[in-house]
């Protein structure tokens, strides 16, 4: 054992090239399978363990307090199913005006639910916990929750204002780990509560909420598999292409270490002979080449390991950040046991056959063949293109790949997973900003319309403008929620989409209906035809849901002009779009600009602006998680590229030395450097063309498979249309990648081969 190792020992020296390919190779992909692994269980882990710990609640059911007492809904927590309750917890939907708060912009306008709780942290269900601050425990002191209150200052010490002129004071910011409402205050601060608030643990959780609501005023209830999904799907939605990500480094990591595995033994003939007439056995042989790839296998792998879960860790950090999920302790180390045994695996099982075939070469045979490949197939197709127009050395590099085929199928297919890599990626980023386009209608410019008769705004005419529509938003309470959701109207032609894309059912044909996004859907329990109830300041409207859409945050309501009027003391506005003149509402309203195809939003509104008028985009920009998942596209795509060239570069290295008598015998005769250049990037070129056609329909695969899976773990349907996004010019650029890679990946190697010497390769003729 010794000896095999003090001989591998001395190959990984000798080979020093072909040692860090393969840790290059093995720590890329270790890092991306520690990074899929990892997130898969950070995402879901941190959750579960702290609502396990906070004792989270099953089920939340809001009671219609002036159809129940306090006594009665208490008594619910002795029925069957029920294994731990709190309550009842005195609640109230409060609104928030637009002027909100001693800060501008304190709170966001709309309803917000605030329940009666203690904070002791002692509660048998849903125990809360502080993120800063204390617990309300006097008059005039709230608790705002930590997915409602995202401040760039500390609130601590601001008041709030609700309508109805009631005022508190922000003493510090909580979470409930079920959302079970938004804001809390110290029992008997409600001056109206309209709900009575139990929280159940269960012993199905699962269990519908009719089986303890039986025969109660339930006015609205929600299970925590809302929550959980809210708190999980924004980190899940990138496990499906880290997933595809990591499948294509193994693959191609499989690609390169058997390809430089093999060419060691075929480019160390003369070295196995060497072993074998030392005395190695054909077992120890075997073993010397297995322990020069596992060595630094193992040390690119550990290298992987830290990149992997320091990624990992930057991840997870930034999506708790983003979307209040509890904050990960870290990759569990089960994660990079499996990553790192996984990994190397791979690599000995690769490693294996051209290992054996090492040990089996007979001594006299490996010594006295030398490292020349054989002539046959390459000499028979360098005779053929010799007869072409082609350049002499464009048909002899064109020629070379023949002479190792099994080296150059698997060059072939390290590049075509780097072009699929790249086409993957270029779908998933169209599609992606495709999407985000149609949802946030990121072409679309809000300008606020004044109040008064003075400044009358005229859009007609004016460069870069499409279509105008007068609209207005508001923040409405439905029941099932534990957010305000967002309700936007439309004035004058209801049948006008605005812009906005269908997913299922139709859009606005008549007053009283309602387009919402699918996440609504989940999240209410509704489907297409159904009523839904939108209140506000205690008026109420019943809208029937039509269709979905893709809308900006997934809970919002798209209804007519005159429903949203119901909601308050508003009257219609009946004046044309384009031409907006005096407004007499409460709430401010929006000429919602479309913009002709190539305007840039930022310059309009800058010209809006430059001429008095109050304007804005109507996307906020990229959330966190999007940049995240937008980011690890680029990332990782570049790995995989980068990959697939250090696979050319390789195959390169090898054929140079195999063929560096030939490159000798050119230069004798003639063949300038240059020449002898081009022999070598025509090969490679050839072969990255190769790999480009076939790579191409591989991304488009992966992108169709992908991007659906991306979609369903994220709560989101994609509508048609956004799949169809390969254009024949991405198509031609994605194949040219491939050529790309090839010629990047063999621009070193080839300069090298230009500058052998022709004395230092003749000189044993």
């Amino acid at each position: 054992m010794k000896a095999v190792w003090q001989a591998a020992q001395f190959a990984v020296r000798r080979r020093k090239l072909q040692t860090s390919i393969i840790a290059l190779v093995l720590l890329l992909s270790t890092a991306t399978v520690v990074l899929a692994l990892g997130l898969l269980v950070t995402v879901d882990g941190p959750y579960d363990k702290a609502f396990a710990q906070q004792h989270g609640a099953h089920l939340m059911v809001s009671y219609d307090p002036a159809k129940a007492t306090a006594a009665q809904v208490a008594a619910s927590a002795s029925r069957p199913g029920v294994t731990a309750a709190g309550g009842p917890y005195r609640s109230q939907i409060v609104n928030v005006p637009e002027t909100g708060g001693t800060e501008p912009g304190m709170l966001p306008p709309g309803p917000l639910t605030v329940t009666e709780r203690t904070g002791r942290g002692d509660d048998p269900v849903d125990r809360l916990t502080l993120k800063s601050g204390r617990w309300a425990t006097a008059p005039g002191e709230i608790v705002l929750g930590s997915g409602y209150a995202r401040f760039p200052f500390d609130p601590t010490g601001r008041k709030v204002t609700f309508s109805g002129g009631h005022t508190f004071t922000i003493v510090g910011i909580g979470r409930s780990i079920t959302r079970s409402a938004e804001a809390w205050v110290a029992p008997g601060q409600l001056s109206a509560p309209d709900g009575l608030q139990m929280l159940y643990r269960l012993a199905d959780p699962a269990a519908p909420a009719g089986t303890i609501t039986a025969g109660l005023p339930a006015a609205s209830s929600q299970s925590y598999l809302a929550s959980r999904q809210q708190a999980t799907e924004a980190g899940k939605v990138a496990i499906p292409f880290l997933v595809a990500f990591g499948i294509a480094g193994l693959v191609v990591a499989v690609l390169i270490i058997g390809n430089v595995v093999s060419g060691a033994v075929v480019s160390g003939f003369r070295h196995i002979g060497v072993l074998k007439a030392l005395g190695f056995s054909p077992t120890q042989v075997t073993g010397v080449y297995l322990v020069m790839v596992t060595a630094p296998g193992v040390l690119g792998s550990l290298a992987g390991l830290v990149i992997g879960n320091v990624l990992a860790g930057v991840v997870t950090t930034t999506l708790g950040d983003s979307y209040d999920l509890p904050t990960a302790s870290g990759v569990s180390v089960w994660v990079d046991v499996l990553a790192f045994a996984g990994v190397l695996a791979v690599v000995v099982f690769t490693a294996l056959v051209p290992a054996v075939r090492a040990g089996r070469i007979p001594a006299a045979v490996a010594v006295s063949a030398g490292a020349a490949p054989g002539r046959g197939r390459a000499l028979r197709v360098q005779r053929a293109l010799a007869r072409t127009r082609l350049p002499r050395p464009v048909s002899l590099g064109l020629g070379l790949p023949f002479a190792r085929p099994g080296r150059t199928a698997m060059t072939i297919s390290a590049v075509a997973f780097g072009v699929a890599a790249v086409t993957f990626a270029a779908g998933l980023d169209r599609s992606l900003n495709s999407y985000l386009a149609d949802a946030e209608l990121t072409e679309t410019v809000h300008v606020v319309v004044p109040i008064d008769d003075r400044r009358p705004i005229s859009l007609e005419g004016r460069p870069g403008t499409a279509k105008v529509a007068l609209t207005r938003f508001d923040q409405v309470h439905v029941p099932g929620f534990d957010r305000a959701v967002h309700m936007k109207a439309y004035q004058g032609d209801i049948g006008d989409r605005h812009g906005h894309r269908m997913v299922h059912g139709r859009w606005l044909a008549a007053p009283g209906e309602a387009v919402v996004g699918d996440p609504f859907l989940k999240t209410s329990g509704k489907k297409i035809g159904d009523t839904v109830v939108v209140t506000k300041d205690g008026r109420k409207a019943t809208l029937r849901i039509v269709g979905t859409a893709l809308v900006d945050g997934g809970d919002s309501v798209l209804t007519d002009w005159a429903s949203l009027n119901s909601l308050g003391d508003r009257k219609t506005t009946p004046a044309a779009p384009a031409s907006a003149g005096p407004r007499t509402g409460m709430v401010t309203s929006f000429l919602e600009v479309t913009l002709t195809p190539g305007t840039s939003p930022k310059d309009y509104v800058a010209a809006l602006k430059a001429d008095g008028v109050e304007a804005d985009t109507a996307a906020e920009g990229i959330e966190p998680g999007q940049v995240i998942v937008l980011g690890l596209i680029a990332l990782l795509t570049l790995g995989l590229a980068a990959v697939a060239a250090l696979g050319v570069f390789n195959t390169v290295i090898l054929n140079t030395r195999d063929r560096a008598r030939d490159f000798g015998v050119l230069k004798s005769l003639g063949a300038t450097p240059r020449q002898v250049l081009t022999v070598v990037l025509a090969s490679m070129a050839a072969l990255g063309l190769a790999g480009g056609l076939i790579g191409l329909p591989l991304g488009v695969v992966a992108h169709h498979l992908v991007m659906p899976a991306m979609a369903d773990t994220g709560g989101i349907v994609l509508p048609y249309g956004l799949m169809e996004i390969f254009p024949w010019p991405l198509m031609v650029l994605s194949v040219l990648a491939g050529i790309a890679i090839a010629l990047l990946g063999a621009l070193i190697p080839a300069g090298r081969a230009a500058r052998i010497r022709t004395a230092a390769v003749l000189h044993s003729e």
